[in-house]
């Protein structure tokens, strides 16, 4: 056999494997992703027990905890601001080896009118922020853990009902 044919031989064979690899799912793999840059850690959110969602974002740092700075939509935010009219203070939330601050708020006629939590993971800053009302339950800013915790210590087992001031300060220590 002639150097060309075998060259032919050997192109097209590489050729069919290559087709038969894409069929059956077999492509390259992806390059892996660039290392993580180092992630800031949560801040220390303990002085924010007791203290309201706005003095919260008040404090140097925390604007990134703000509904305007998690890219929700103009109506989100004023969804949020509509069940959060009248707030309650900041309570630590803790259960199955998470704790949380937790921010809630009611509609300015009543929490069965309207209710909004933020929930921030005390070790990573991962935040949580849903809304209740009458277009119904939505999670704005899902994350599974804290959603688990809020269900965890929220009295009718709902993350829609979290944790109160007077509830936490009678919950007994884990």
């Amino acid at each position: 056999m002639g150097s060309f044919a075998l060259r032919f031989t050997w192109v097209a064979a590489a050729v069919l494997a290559l087709a038969a690899c894409d069929r059956l799912g077999l492509e390259k793999a992806a390059p892996a992703p660039p290392l993580a840059e180092a992630s800031t850690p949560a801040p220390d959110l303990t002085p924010f027990v007791g203290r309201s969602y706005a003095d919260f974002l008040a404090a140097p740092g925390m604007q990134r905890y703000s509904i305007a700075a998690m890219g929700l939509s103009d109506a989100e935010r004023a969804r949020f601001a509509r069940v959060t009219a009248t707030p309650a203070v900041g309570v630590m939330a803790s259960g199955g080896g998470l704790e949380a601050l937790v921010f809630s708020g009611c509609a300015a006629g009543g929490c069965l009118d309207g209710l909004g939590v933020v929930a921030i993971d005390a070790e990573t800053g991962d935040v949580f922020v849903g809304v209740s009302d009458m277009s119904g339950v939505e999670e704005l800013v899902p994350n599974d853990r804290l959603e688990a915790l809020l269900r965890l210590t929220s009295p009718s087992r709902t993350w829609d009902d979290p944790i109160r001031p007077a509830a936490a300060a009678a919950a007994p220590a884990p």
